[in-house]
């Protein structure tokens, strides 16, 4: 077998680097100082593509063992086998690694003694709890980033010593809600309410009241307003494109006006849809605002007053219902 010859020549090195070396692989058979030289991965070999000399063997492969496939297979697969990455949001790294039950009796008995060892009591907790995260979010369509910020969030109270003995289901509905607030997609108690088990939204505002207290320091909370509520509550309704536009002009400008100073800007949204709603064709009841909303019937009628006291200057210029402004009703 050819061994390769090295130059120990090399051109002048720069200033500070005396102490650099410089090996240059050459082909003893071309002689060719500047070989085109292809590794042959599978057999590990140095090739000289010139004249196919086998300059070196049993080259070391630097490159990962595997190979994933996760990304274009349908099955979505991940054959690595060096076992999944470890949780940052578990007590315990909380390690993957999972032991399937098979059929024998044996198997299933080794794979309840790994489940017991793998996790810690407190990681199990937190892992249910960040499955029923997932399962709520999932529901409702929220992204992978409130998912993550939820179950942060739920870890950092779960290591509170005086929230202990609090509402799992309440901190993990408020969990949900405050992640929604901090990446400025807004959802309203009722929503989450629905996704929960059992959580009233008395339940949920006292928790979530717990929760901003002890971590509002640390994250930030997008402000609240009409605009993220009127499109979706105008497209459950039905409403079209007109209504909605004026509904929006109409929350703006009374807020613009002072007319609903200190209202709740998921409240003016409700009343503003009301009131426009009243001067189209599509007319919609407190009652079916209500309930896509969230909002009580009262509460509705409280903000709409205040709107139908201003009612002439709160649509938008030349808007076609203007002229039924006359019509609308005082409650």
């Amino acid at each position: 077998m050819n061994k390769p010859q090295t130059h120990t020549a090399a051109p002048p090195l720069p200033p500070g680097k005396k102490d650099a070396l410089l090996n240059k692989v050459t082909c003893p058979v071309c002689k060719d100082p500047d070989p085109d030289v292809v590794e042959d991965y599978a057999r590990g070999d140095l090739i000289c593509r010139r004249c196919g000399c086998v300059i070196g063997d049993r080259i070391v492969d630097e490159h990962s063992e595997w190979r994933t496939f996760s990304n274009s297979e349908s099955t979505g697969a991940d054959p690595n086998r060096v076992g999944g990455p470890n949780n940052p949001l578990l007590r315990e790294g909380g390690l993957s690694t999972v032991i399937g039950k098979g059929t024998g009796k044996d198997a299933s008995v080794l794979s309840r003694m790994q489940n017991r060892g793998a996790l810690g009591s407190g990681d199990r907790s937190l892992l249910a709890a960040f499955k029923e995260i997932e399962k709520m979010s999932d529901h409702i369509g929220l992204p992978q980033t409130v998912q993550d910020t939820a179950k942060e969030l739920f870890r950092q109270m779960d290591d509170r010593k005086p929230m202990k003995g609090k509402s799992a289901d309440g901190m993990l509905a408020a969990s949900l809600y405050m992640a929604c607030r901090i990446d400025g997609i807004a959802r309203t108690f009722k929503e989450v309410c629905a996704l929960s088990n059992n959580v009233s939204k008395k339940e949920l505002a006292k928790c979530y009241k717990q929760m901003r207290e002890a971590l509002g320091d640390v994250h930030s909370l997008h402000a609240i307003s009409t605009d993220d509520f009127m499109t979706r509550f105008c497209s459950n309704l039905s409403l079209p494109n007109d209504v909605k536009k004026a509904a929006d002009h109409v929350s703006r400008t009374a807020i613009d006006l002072g007319i609903v100073a200190g209202k709740n800007p998921l409240s003016v949204t409700a009343a503003a849809i009301y009131l426009v709603s009243q001067l189209s064709a599509d007319k919609r009841t407190q009652k079916a605002i209500s309930d896509v909303s969230g909002v009580s019937e009262v509460t509705i009628r409280n903000v709409y007053k205040d709107l139908y006291s201003k009612r002439d200057s709160l649509l938008p210029p030349n808007s076609p219902f203007l002229q039924n402004v006359s019509d609308l009703p005082s409650t």
